[in-house]
């Protein structure tokens, strides 16, 4: 340690009398850096159902529709440089450039060549007829969409992505950032991350949420199918009401509040899955570790799968009596309540645990304390429970 700190002290007095002895020649990046800023207004007439095309390398674009017939362009230029006369002199070689050609205005910024240790960053904030679709992308800088009527693509490599009241086909994805979008309206909604979050708020139409490295959140999601993937975090959804629905996480939990849909499949490679509320034609819950919990369901046909971890089934009223239920667990307990006057077969098996049952069951074949098959009333339900380790319940 005293060696260490001689050296380190040693280091300090040679640096000292460099930097006196040569007049502070030495530079270190980042060190007397200037910043300059300047603003410049276009503004240029575009119809509604017009393309805009909107891109910039370093800076944020925000593209707001509104009542208007013209396209209003702010572009803000930023200049780093070592004085702060270089900078301004460099941001006054910036030209922004509005080109429209046929139905379709491009947006960019042309910049000159510049050293090492300088930057230009230039955003966009644009307003547009709200008929109008959009194509922007920014390769350092956040994007937001919001009041629009139209198609509209946005893409970030690093930045977030937001879209807000919009009525039409709608891509957001971005590489590193958050992803966001509300009262959403289309044909098409696709969100996407690479690694970052995910939200989506009071959408209509089929939905694409997807991130490799992120949660995904969802809300007020109807008509069209959905589809939900994240390679790492968890995924939380309520009130949904939809066609299709296909949520899958590789680690991470699920959670699925007041969902309606024709088929139903959740899927998680790690991590617990808790259904409240839900009602679907077909249903398929699966986890390879975690705990499976699904209460006040409406199911038609059921199954629900986890290598390790208790299973906990309750139906709702409403559900029919002839319901077709596949429950099995590798490594827990199962408890099972079936809808009210359930009526069909019945087998339930474990290898290490016991089974009880509060329902009336005609046995059929063998008695033994680790199966019991028989039936219940006298429909064409089937009910089929199994647990290599824990126990059975049936209510």
């Amino acid at each position: 340690m005293r060696n260490n700190y001689l050296i380190t002290l040693a280091l300090g007095f040679c640096l000292g009398s460099l930097l006196t002895t040569s007049g502070c020649d030495i530079r270190i990046p980042g060190w007397h850096r200037a910043k300059y800023e300047r603003t410049v207004q276009q503004q240029v007439p575009l119809a509604p159902g017009s393309t805009l095309v909107a891109k910039t390398k370093v800076g944020s674009i925000t593209i707001t529709g509104a009542d208007v017939a013209d396209c209003n362009v702010i572009a803000i230029i930023s200049v780093s440089a070592p004085t702060e006369q270089e900078a301004a002199e460099i941001a006054e070689k910036v030209q922004i450039q509005l080109e429209p050609t046929d139905k379709t205005l491009t947006v960019t910024a042309e910049k000159p060549r510049i050293k090492r240790n300088r930057s230009i960053g230039v955003s966009f904030k644009i307003t547009v007829p709200r008929q109008t679709n959009i194509d922007c992308a920014s390769s350092h800088g956040s994007i937001e969409l919001m009041d629009l009527n139209g198609n509209v693509k946005g893409k970030s490599s690093s930045g977030s992505a937001k879209g807000y009241n919009i009525q039409g086909s709608t891509e957001l994805e971005t590489s590193y950032g958050s992803v966001t979008g509300k009262n959403i309206s289309g044909d098409n909604i696709k969100l996407k991350s690479s690694s970052g979050s995910i939200t989506a708020e009071n959408i209509r139409g089929s939905t694409q949420l997807e991130t490799s490295y992120g949660s995904i959140t969802c809300k007020d999601i109807s008509n069209g199918d959905i589809k939900l993937k994240t390679s790492s975090g968890k995924i939380t959804l309520s009130k949904i009401s939809v066609g299709d629905c296909d949520v899958r996480t590789s680690y991470g939990s699920i959670s699925a509040d007041e969902l309606s849909a024709d088929s139903l499949k959740l899927e998680s490679g790690s991590g617990g899955i808790k259904v409240t509320k839900a009602s679907a034609d077909t249903a398929n819950v699966s986890t390879s570790y975690g705990r499976i919990t699904c209460q006040q369901i409406t199911f038609a046909d059921l199954t629900v799968k986890s290598s390790s971890g208790n299973i906990d089934v309750t139906f709702s009223g409403s559900a029919p009596a002839e319901i077709t239920a596949n429950v099995e667990t590798s490594y827990g307990s199962i408890d099972f309540i079936a809808p009210p006057n359930f009526s069909g077969e019945v087998s339930l098996s474990t290898s290490y645990g016991s089974i009880k049952t509060d329902l009336p069951i005609t046995i059929t074949g063998e008695v033994s304390k680790k199966k019991l098959a028989g039936t219940i009333g006298e429909g064409k339900g089937k009910l089929y429970l199994r647990t290599s380790s824990g126990s059975i319940k049936i209510r």
